[in-house]
């Protein structure tokens, strides 16, 4: 593996890892068990084929008949079918260990079923179709290979099936073995020049076709099952634009069994083939490579050693079988893109499920098959007959010996398809070798599929099967959906039901946002899993990266509660700041001459100004203007930072708009009652009469538009209060990795006009009236009436109002300039009155009056118009 810097993590693109289940030591010496070693001289099995196939170290097992099926009516013969001149009987023989129950039953399926069709009468052959053929299945048990030893089990396998063609005359066929048994097969099949159909996918154990004709393979080539495998990472590179050339494939494996060495170094030679970088590790499992008494597939040690050649780790510190490889390769570091193990399609699988996800392996058939037959639609309804008749759920081994017996089936009724009057006896006895050519010619659809015969007589009427483990979402059809991963087929491709993925979520390279955990590679059990985790927060990666950590965020900017982040971000919050200072000095230079105001007031209330100003309501002015300069304080603390509690700045944002308008209108509508009690009483001068306005009706004027005011107010707060909102304004990236965020927060709310007209109606309506009051009183002295004063402010307002409002409206973006407006204006408006109103009048107060003109004179009430009568009280 090439070196690669310390913050990327290792990614070995793929490693194919060829391992056997834990190896067993065999007593290779031991003697066969007591008993027959002749098939006329056998017993009855006691147990059935899947307790049999149970039995352990320790459990001896005698040979034994486990079926005998000829499926005859209580009238017919037995032993023959000579009472029935068009009914043949053809005889399958087969000797198995005592494990192999799989390789087996599911023959005894296929001969019941042959013999019962067409109403019991057996397979119907000829050119009419009116003469049958039934099938006899004897099948024998040799012993317990694992508790006897391979060899001493061969010995008592030939010498059993031997003695069949010894004591049975008509034997046709003889049904393969499995795992090593099968090689017994073929001598008796030479020496007896019988046919048999082997359960073997290695193509080594066919090569000898020459001189021993008589063994055919209805397995297809298991030196195919990781070719698809090659065969996707090769499109993967290819589409991606990478040379193979700079792949490294490294593979695995023992050099015992024609099985794994064979499909191994297919694995080799197709990699080489198509260019990729191929490392091949060999190892002899039976060895003892340390020295240490240990056999090599039992020594962690020695494992550990080829699992770092198989993905070396990516520091040099140095510190069973597959699991002991794949512990190894964890701590290693490894992060492989593809990984082939033949135990992924075995029992190993079933028991290491939090392993499995993404690996691939191979095999001679998947579930979702949909070859068919005359009697099931698809091979895992053989599994399920299967499992009614001998209880348990079988493999795909199950499937072949189903297909065995109907293969021969095909051969004979293709082989006498156009006779009137085929002799299939006869046929046997004297043409056997012409039904042996025939075979080798056949094409036939079975319940595992086409078959057909190469020039070395084994099957390749399909490929073999490509299976991975893939999420269950991913499978277009499966009947696992409740589990997590199934194992999908990929391939042949016309049966299909998954794609391959490929690179595995392992050694795929980690999203933007994420990291290369080295933790979860290192002590998750699943190699081929996810290894990347979202990054921290602040922290970031901007892109597709194998990077073993997320890039810290730089100073000033943030991910802020998010993990995953694939940028940081420099927030532009749009806070008043230190203008917080501004308003509130506007406060005070607002409450000072409010205040200052009223003390004048006070301390001159008897004075002719103050008193025909009438106190009460200049008191009432300032206490207006108090209140409303009061607003700036809520809009001042009207505001929160981006993650921040917004609930106070909502409660500020309701509050400022009540304390303006309240002052404003207790400050105007006081204006207002004042110039109607000053219009009545120079009207009563005017016209020689004495007259007084009730305290009452002045105040009504008052409370009249404060309860407008605020029923208007309360209508806002209830139906669609004021809220402060946050909207981002502008995004722009000032630096790699770091995205600048501008946003402001506002006070607002839906229906905000809806509420805000009517108040500013209320407000503009008391300055007209109330201006129009101070028209009627115009030519009254300035000393007592404040027309003129309150023309100029009520210009003065509109003046603000009108360079406000666009400035306003320009600047939305930008909270200081908002708050800067907004507090501007009330401050300006509130002292602007309280100016307008009060400084004339302490001129005319310290000015006193002219000597020898009276308060009455100095009104000057002659000049006002009559316009009504006044009443008085």
């Amino acid at each position: 593996m090439a070196s690669i810097p310390s913050l990327v993590a290792t990614i070995t693109t793929v490693v194919v890892l060829f391992s056997a289940a834990a190896h067993i030591v065999y007593a290779q010496d031991a003697s066969p068990p007591g008993g027959a070693m002749n098939f006329p001289d056998l017993a009855a099995c006691v147990e059935t084929s899947f307790a049999m196939s149970k039995f352990g170290l320790e459990d001896a097992v005698a040979p034994c008949i486990l079926y005998d099926i000829q499926d005859y009516d209580d009238d017919s013969s037995s032993n023959s079918t000579s009472n029935n001149t068009t009914t043949a009987e053809v005889t399958l023989v087969q000797v198995t260990p005592s494990m192999c129950h799989n390789h087996r039953d599911g023959a005894v399926t296929s001969v019941h079923l042959l013999n019962g069709d067409n109403n019991g009468q057996g397979m119907a052959i000829g050119y009419n179709r009116d003469h049958y053929v039934k099938f006899r299945l004897i099948s024998i048990i040799g012993g317990n290979s694992n508790n006897i030893g391979n060899s001493a089990y061969s010995e008592v396998h030939s010498a059993i099936l031997d003695s069949i063609f010894e004591s049975v005359e008509n034997v046709q066929y003889i049904l393969g073995s499995c795992s090593f048994a099968s090689v017994a097969d073929k001598p008796i099949a030479l020496k007896r020049q019988k046919v048999v159909i082997s359960q073997v996918g290695p193509p080594g154990f066919y090569m000898d076709v020459e001189t021993n004709p008589y063994v055919f393979g209805i397995h297809v080539n298991s030196d195919t099952y990781p070719l698809p495998a090659i065969s996707a990472l090769t499109f993967q590179l290819n589409s991606a634009g990478i040379p193979t050339s700079t792949q490294q494939v490294r593979i695995m494996y023992r050099d015992k069994s024609e099985f794994f060495y064979s499909t191994c170094r297919s694995a080799v030679d197709a990699a080489i083939d198509k260019g990729f970088d191929v490392t091949a590790i060999e190892y002899d499992p039976d060895g003892d490579e340390n020295g240490n008494g240990v056999l090599n597939s039992q020594d962690i040690q020695f494992l550990e050693k080829l699992a770092d050649e198989l993905c070396p780790p990516i520091n040099d510190d140095d510190d069973v079988d597959a699991d002991a490889i794949l512990a190894r390769m964890r701590s290693n570091g490894c992060r492989p893109s593809l990984a082939w193990f033949t135990t992924a399609t075995w029992g190993w699988a079933g028991n290491n499920p939090e392993v499995i996800p993404f690996f691939q392996g191979g095999g001679q058939w998947h579930e979702t098959f949909v070859y068919s037959d005359q009697f099931f639609k698809t091979g895992q309804e053989v599994l399920d007959y299967g499992l009614k008749e001998f209880g348990y759920i079988g493999s795909y081994d199950h499937v072949v010996s189903y297909a065995m017996p109907t293969l021969v089936g095909k051969l004979i009724e293709s082989f006498f398809r156009v006779e009137d009057l085929p002799d299939v006896t006869g046929t046997f006895r004297d043409r056997y070798e012409v039904l042996r050519r025939a075979l080798v010619n056949i094409n036939a659809q079975t319940i595992f599929g086409p078959v057909q015969f190469n020039q070395y007589q084994r099957n390749n009427g399909r490929g073999a099967a490509g299976m991975q483990w893939i999420p269950s979402s991913m499978i277009t059809s499966t009947s696992h959906a409740e589990v997590d991963f199934v194992l999908g087929c990929t391939s042949p491709l016309d049966q299909a039901n998954a794609a391959i993925v490929i690179p595995s979520p392992s050694g795929s390279v980690c999203d933007p946002g994420s990291y290369t955990n080295q933790t979860l590679i290192e002590i998750e059990p699943d190699l081929l899993g996810g290894k990347c985790s979202a990054c921290p927060m602040d922290s970031y990666t901007a892109w597709e990266n194998n990077f073993m950590q997320c890039d810290a965020c730089p100073p000033g900017s943030t991910t802020a509660v998010e993990a995953g982040a694939t940028n940081c971000v420099q927030l532009k919050e749009n806070l008043i700041g230190g203008l917080q200072i501004m308003g509130y000095i506007f406060v005070v230079i607002s409450w000072a001459m409010a205040f200052g105001y009223i003390a004048w007031v006070v301390i001159n209330k008897n004075d002719p100004v103050v008193k025909v100003s009438q106190p009460e309501f200049l008191l009432l002015i300032c206490i207006g203007a108090v209140i409303s300069t009061s607003a700036i304080i809520p809009w001042t603390l009207a505001e929160a930072g981006v993650g921040e509690d917004t609930a106070a700045a909502s409660r500020n944002c309701i509050a400022w708009p009540w304390l303006y308008s309240i002052g404003f209108v207790l400050m105007y509508s006081s204006l207002t009652a004042k110039s109607f009690r000053l219009l009545k009483i120079a009207r009563a001068a005017a016209n020689m009469r004495r007259t007084t306005v009730a305290a009452k009706e002045m105040y009504t004027i008052i409370i009249v538009f404060l309860v407008l005011d605020i029923a208007i107010l309360a209508a806002w707060t209830t139906v669609d209060p004021l809220k402060w909102t946050r909207r981002e304004v502008s995004t722009s990236v000032v630096a790699t990795g770091v995205v600048t965020v501008e946003t402001i927060g506002k006070c607002d709310s839906d229906n905000m006009w809806y509420f805000l007209g009517p108040i500013i109606a209320v407000h503009v309506s008391l300055m007209i009236i109330t201006n129009i009051l101070l028209w009627e009183v115009r030519n009254m002295s300035d000393r007592y009436q404040e027309q003129k004063f309150v023309a100029i402010a009520s210009v003065y307002i509109c003046e603000l109002l009108v360079l406000g409002v666009p400035i306003l409206l320009a600047v939305q973006d930008s909270a200081s300039a908002r708050y800067i407006v907004i507090s501007g204006v009330i401050f300006l408006t509130d002292t602007g009155v309280l100016a307008l109103i009060f400084l004339p009048k302490i001129k005319f107060q310290r000015e006193g009056l002219p000597e020898g003109v009276t308060v009455a004179q100095s009104m000057n009430v002659h000049s006002i118009r009559r316009r009504s009568t006044v009443s008085s009280n």
